[in-house]
């Protein structure tokens, strides 16, 4: 299956290069387009090349002496979301030793909840439960991050991320290597049947994770983004960089978005990062263009930092590093391309076309690696109505995500968080009937 898209996206770059002119009439642009297609290439084969990562009986029993502490950072997040996180940690077929819920100064009240899990959870586990002044992500994680001095590994999740029954179970499985310091798990969408916004955001999440991530991961253990619904991380580590992430500063300015690439880039300098798709999470993602659109500034403004640090601190001589450089390369590029089409209209006729064949044939190939993933709760029209949503995920994207990244860079520097102001998901389902997707990844 690995070969279609490739043959895919050969064909196109042929086809697009060919547009109204000879294939080598311009050898500089022929070059252009080579690099390109090389790197694309690279990636598609790295990322088919990943396999999950497994541990025999003796690394299995050395993994079970490990002590797991899962940080829950909460800020007004639905009860009921809350409640199924919980429910999820507390099922795992491989038990966390600590789970320890920081509740960052919300409007909502989540006494009943937590005297709840206080007389329910495993007697196995023990579970915290604070609650501070308002100060940040960062600051919240930090709390389990100081407080905890047992933790060989800590979990990070977001309150809205349920996990599937094994999902910590897989996610220890790659520290049988002591060069790994993190491990990202794989998120899908919980609701993503709500509407279209939610399938087509999910389709695209997917489709990054199991092509740019997993090629990340395959090459050298290069991962650049540790999800924030759920990672792992060494607590050495951990424990030595708190101070720095916690007083982040660019160009003097505090930076408090972007923990979880903060994190990544952190595992980066001291070892390698890898992706587990086998460990698995299902948050909650937004149901509104609103919640929609303000996340996606938030995640741009941090984006914008991350990038100035992986080009500073990453090596360059790493794939992390060459990943970055492309992709800032290819941000530039569209950027000048998007100016060049009117400006040189009609001369540009070509260059448009070439642009909506690659806008389809990009997405349709990464689609590939959708077959990969399987759920209880999808059916195969589901799924083929994900990958059909993929090119209009790009559209939406070129249109409108693209207009936003451009105000998240220059408005960088405004670290307020943007969502969360007020619970913005609500689900109503009782715990015990929430996490009943099963998810498997080959």
């Amino acid at each position: 299956m690995a070969v279609w898209p490739l043959l895919l996206m050969g064909v196109t770059f042929v086809a697009l290069h060919g547009f109204g002119h000879s294939l080598f009439a311009d050898p500089w642009l022929v070059a252009v387009w080579v690099l390109v297609l090389g790197f694309v290439i690279v990636q598609f084969v790295l990322a088919w090349r990943q396999r999950p990562f497994g541990a025999d009986a003796g690394q299995t029993a050395e993994l079970n002496r490990l002590y797991v502490t899962v940080s829950v950072p909460c800020y007004n997040e639905d009860v009921a979301i809350v409640d199924r996180t919980l429910y999820s940690l507390f099922r795992q077929s491989r038990l966390p030793d600590h789970v320890f819920v920081v509740d960052d100064g919300s409007s909502v009240d989540y006494g009943e909840l937590q005297a709840y899990w206080e007389r329910s959870c495993p007697p196995s586990v023990r579970f915290t439960w604070v609650r501070q002044e308002n100060a940040g992500k960062k600051h919240a994680q930090s709390v389990c991050f100081l407080a905890d001095t047992k933790a060989d590994i800590f979990v990070t999740i977001d309150s809205d991320s349920a996990l599937d029954q094994r999902a910590i179970e897989e996610g220890l499985k790659p520290f049988v290597d002591p060069g790994i310091m993190s491990v990202a798990g794989l998120e899908t969408a919980f609701n993503f049947r709500k509407n279209l916004l939610t399938r087509a955001i999910g389709a695209r999440s997917i489709a990054f994770q199991l092509f740019a991530m997993s090629a990340q991961s395959a090459a050298g253990g290069n991962v650049l983004i540790n999800p924030g619904a759920f990672s792992l991380y060494r607590a050495g580590l951990i424990r030595d960089i708190v101070p720095a992430y916690l007083g982040e500063t660019f160009c003097g300015h505090p930076v408090i978005l972007g923990d979880d690439t903060a994190l990544t880039l952190f595992a980066l300098c001291r070892g390698r990062a890898v992706h587990q798709p086998t460990a698995v999470s299902l948050p909650v993602y937004p149901e509104t263009l609103s919640h929609h659109l303000r996340q996606w500034t938030r995640w741009m403004r941090a984006s914008t930092i991350r990038t100035f640090w992986r080009l500073r601190y990453l090596s360059p001589r790493s794939y992390g590093f060459l990943y970055a450089v492309f992709t800032v390369w290819a941000f530039f590029n569209s950027v000048a391309l998007t100016l060049l089409i009117p400006i040189a209209w009609p001369a540009s006729r070509n260059l448009l076309l070439a642009g909506g064949v690659a806008l389809c044939a990009w997405p349709l190939a990464m689609s590939f690696r959708l077959a990969t993933i399987s759920r209880s709760d999808e059916r195969r029209v589901d799924r083929t109505f994900a990958i059909l949503l993929l090119p209009l995920a790009s559209l939406w994207y070129l249109l409108v995500l693209r207009q936003i990244r451009y105000y998240g860079i220059a408005t960088c520097a405004r670290q307020h968080w943007v969502t969360r102001e007020k619970v913005e998901v609500t689900i109503e389902n009782p715990s015990t009937e929430l996490v009943r997707p099963k998810v498997s990844a080959r």
